[in-house]
């Protein structure tokens, strides 16, 4: 091969790869300012902007509206109890994206540990009692502490949201992500996800529990 025709060669080969980094960067500051801003809304309670951001499909089986009311009852409590978030971005990281086997189907997970206050109105509990709630709440992925009888500390350990970005729903010119909560017990997740999702999840979610226990 002559040296002109080798050096088309490498310079068509650091093109594209140079073009795939420039694309691959591009989605990752993508994917950033969108986990960003799911935490800032999330911490202003800004429940309608949440939903803007919410997998289109959900609300083909759950209605915003009773998904709101459902967001609402979570985050600002009830008569029985009642939670408060720290105001805060938790240090959080984003995966790789992934191709789906669903057409025009991207995702990648965003993954943190989330912190919260539970204050329990009617409700005391002793040391037997604590002892059990840990317990029970330990299996779920939580480590608590209670700060009295009726407060508890609670970090979620690896919690998960799925980002999607996914061109079949309509809108050919929404070049947006938005987000879905990973929820392995959630038989919703199995209406809205393909399997090849749903088990790259599972995957992502078991790596994580495992290097969590490796830094223990």
């Amino acid at each position: 091969m002559s040296r002109s025709k080798l050096l088309i060669v490498v310079l068509l080969f650091l093109g594209s790869h140079s073009k795939g980094f420039s694309q691959d960067n591009k989605i990752s500051k993508a994917l950033d300012t969108v986990a960003l801003k799911m935490f800032e809304n999330f911490n202003d309670k800004d429940y309608d902007a949440l939903m803007d951001m919410t997998y289109l499909k959900l609300f083909e089986i759950v209605p915003k509206e009773s998904m709101l009311s459902v967001i609402k009852a979570m985050l600002e409590g009830n008569d029985e109890f009642s939670i408060e978030i720290p105001k805060e971005i938790p240090n959080y990281k984003i995966s790789k994206v992934f191709n789906a086997e669903e057409k025009d189907l991207q995702y990648a997970f965003l993954s943190y540990d989330m912190k919260m206050t539970m204050i329990f109105k009617n409700q005391d509990f002793d040391d037997e009692a604590q002892e059990m709630m840990i317990k029970m709440m330990g299996v779920q992925g939580m480590e608590v502490e209670f700060i009295s009888e009726n407060t508890l500390k609670a970090i979620i350990k690896n919690s998960i949201t799925i980002f999607l970005k996914d061109n079949s729903t309509g809108k050919k010119t929404d070049n947006n992500w938005y987000m879905l909560n990973y929820d392995a017990d959630s038989p919703l997740l199995f209406q809205l996800l393909s399997t090849d999702i749903i088990e790259k999840a599972k995957e992502y979610k078991q790596n994580l529990m495992l290097e969590s226990k490796k830094n223990n």
